[in-house]
């Protein structure tokens, strides 16, 4: 899974110590790193001569003397250790196998490596860091150690209760120490430099991951200088300089590139990178402490390349562990996260309530505005009923006229309704009957009849609905 980089930079954070020490044939060069949660510095730095004298006797005495003078410098207990061996005592090379061999890579290696070393499986300590495919093949990068070597170290420091968290070679810590120093690659880089009658030329470069790039450990070669200047090596760096543009140095390394004629290179010299990255009390006096820096940066977690050397570092390779700052600030992220994803209803529910509260405070105005409307609609009714009825109004004073002549005043009259030519009466008389004969003599109406049975009351008169047509003139029939 790929972390956001901002993500990746906050788990990094941390309160740590880490001792690096780089060891060469004749020589131990020790550094005491700290961070402090990001901010990373060069505390001390030591260098011992390791006197050597025939014998394997005489050569564990001179490293036991050496680290004892060294043991003042440092915490065994609380510092842990992170050992760098000189690539001429350890051994570099690159392998590809079969894709089949890609799921258990482990297992293949085991079986496969004597034919890749001029040692057997059992003389050796190795690990190895997968390269991917190329191709139809599966590449690998594989450090070994014999066993003679390093267990001369370990029991040399097993003597004084040190146990190594990891050792490796200057191909990785060099590598580590450049893309710390550096922030990552994007394009081929090509480091070069030494000590002692040997010099080493390491090749990274920058590999797609989805969106991001992801640095890659292409080649190391080591040689004696005399093979570098007039033999194979000059051709092995022309070719690795043409693939890689960016060139940086370490150690002794102007005499080689002295001999480069008729180039203009140009080296950015990783000392002084380190320099510009670390801080501290003390800076970096001398370019082999470079290597032991590149080791302690396993310790502090800003490693790129986890190679460890260590017996039983293949089987069962270090975990990621939290400590506990990182436990605290992965704590605090899931609580703010927790808290950031469930403020969201209680956001909402405020929100209502707050939206209910202007409801009620407008409750009082929408009813008025309401009751307002209500009353406008029914003044529009009115309105419209009284602009339909003034179109007739000529024949409703014609009807009352005719009705106040023509019926007798022993009649009554308690209700008119008139309606698309057509009117109503109801009232009382003496005789209700009689009234349908007076009106149909009238040129007013026509048609007419009972609406509804006559009832006669205790006062002897006849309660009448009656029923007529009212007839229009042909003025008011011609009127459109």
């Amino acid at each position: 899974m790929i972390y956001p980089h901002w993500l990746q930079a906050l788990a990094r954070a941390d309160f740590l110590k880490s001792v690096g020490l780089y060891v060469t044939r004749d020589r131990l060069f020790l550094v005491r790193m700290r961070k402090d949660f990001f901010r990373l510095s060069v505390v001390e730095e030591e260098v011992r001569e390791v006197i050597l004298g025939e014998g394997e006797t005489l050569r564990r005495q001179a490293l036991s003397q050496a680290l004892r003078s060294l043991l003042p410098h440092f915490d065994p207990a609380k510092d842990p250790l992170y050992i760098c061996l000189s690539l001429d005592q350890a051994i570099g090379v690159q392998l590809y196998l079969p894709q089949v061999a890609e799921e258990n890579l482990q297992q293949v290696l085991e079986y496969e490596i004597e034919r890749y070393l001029p040692f057997r499986r059992g003389e050796v300590y190795y690990d190895f860091l997968p390269m991917g495919r190329r191709g139809d093949k599966v590449g690998l990068f594989l450090f070994a150690v014999p066993k003679m070597i390093l267990d001369e170290i370990l029991d040399t420091l097993s003597a004084f209760g040190i146990r190594p968290r990891g050792v490796e070679t200057t191909a990785t810590a060099l590598s580590n120490y450049l893309l710390f120093c550096t922030g990552g690659i994007t394009s081929p880089a090509l480091v070069l430099g030494g000590q002692g009658e040997g010099w080493e030329m390491i090749g990274l470069n920058a590999k797609p991951n989805g969106w991001r790039k992801e640095p890659e450990l292409l080649f190391t070669h080591w040689l004696p200088q005399a093979d570098w200047i007039q033999g194979p090596g000059r051709e092995i760096f022309h070719g690795c300089l043409r693939e890689s543009p960016k060139l940086f140095g370490w150690g002794y390394n102007q005499d080689f590139l002295l001999s480069v004629k008729g180039e203009s290179l140009h080296v950015e010299d990783l000392l002084a990178l380190g320099k510009e990255r670390l801080g501290g009390d003390k800076g970096m006096a001398h370019p082999f402490f470079l290597p032991a820096v590149g080791a302690a940066l396993r310790g502090l977690r800003e490693a790129t390349f986890p190679v460890n050397l260590l017996p039983g570092a293949g089987e069962k390779r270090e975990g990621w562990l939290l400590s506990w700052l990182n436990t605290g600030l992965a704590i605090i992220l899931l609580l703010g996260l927790i808290v950031w994803g469930g403020s969201h209803p209680v956001k909402d529910e405020i929100r209502l309530r707050q939206l209910q509260k202007e409801n009620q405070k407008l409750g009082p105005s929408l009813e008025s505005l309401r009751r307002e409307d209500e009353k406008l609609s029914r003044m529009r009714k009115e309105t419209s009923f009284l602009s339909g009825q003034s179109g007739s109004r000529g024949e409703i004073l014609q009807i009352l006229d005719e009705l106040s002549r023509i019926v007798p005043n022993n009649a009554y009259l308690s209700n008119l309704r008139y309606r698309d030519g057509t009117v109503e009466f109801q009232g009382s008389a003496e005789s209700a009957s009689n009234l349908i004969p007076l009106l149909e003599r009238s040129s007013v109406f026509k048609n007419v009849a009972f609406n509804a049975p006559s009832n006669r009351g205790r006062d002897n008169r006849e309660t009448f609905s009656l029923k007529a047509e009212a007839e229009r003139s042909e003025g008011k029939a011609a009127k459109p």
